[in-house]
């Protein structure tokens, strides 16, 4: 049985062509394991997104329950008239398993710095935040509700010290949903609608 002799330059090209086969599979293979990477990330933060688009739009329903007592019982006070205290249970019960992990600095140091800086304290100002609601309405149930009449104002119509708490209370939520309200819309969201665009 006679082996054809092979010239170099033939087996040079062959040798080419197994190479261009192989780096050209590993690369694709690469580009692939690079694709399904992106596609995680961008689902993930696609998921970041909604949860803190659910959340602004928490923070605005209760924005707007806040500021229309405090503009109601202030008014009406400054009209001489001498309106009830009630408890008006402010909702904000945020659940946010992706947005926990989200406001932690660390997580996204490396893809976005900005992003980083715009969530820093943000998930802590979230629960400090639900925490002084959940305070405010205890104390509106607790001191509010009675089965006797109760009286909030003096003689000359001025609120009673003792319920100065009310409207002090209502004031620093508006304070802390204002601050919430700007790291969101202002910060997180639009640093995550950059990084959703540069995986797209």
């Amino acid at each position: 049985m006679r082996f054809q002799k092979r010239s170099f330059p033939s087996f040079l090209v062959e040798l080419l062509i197994v190479f261009i086969g192989v780096y050209g599979a590993f690369e694709l293979n690469r580009y692939q394991q690079n694709q399904r990477e992106n596609k995680i990330e961008e689902n993930y933060f696609r998921s970041f997104y909604a949860e803190l688009s659910k959340l602004t739009s928490d923070i605005r329903k209760a924005q707007e329950v806040i500021d229309e007592q405090v503009t109601s019982v202030t008014e009406a006070i400054n009209r001489g008239e001498r309106p009830a205290l009630k408890p008006i249970n402010i909702q904000f019960y945020a659940s946010m398993l992706i947005t926990k992990a989200g406001f932690n600095d660390d997580v996204f140091t490396q893809l976005d710095p900005s992003l980083a800086s715009s969530l820093s304290g943000g998930f802590d100002n979230v629960m400090v935040t639900m925490r002084e609601v959940d305070s405010f309405n205890a104390t509106c149930d607790r001191v509010l509700i009675s089965s006797e009449p109760i009286s909030f104002y003096q003689r000359n119509g001025q609120l009673k010290p003792e319920f100065d708490w009310y409207l002090s209370g209502l004031k620093r939520l508006q304070t802390r949903f204002k601050v919430l309200s700007s790291m969101m819309n202002e910060g997180a969201k639009p640093a995550i609608d950059k990084i959703i665009e540069g995986l797209g």
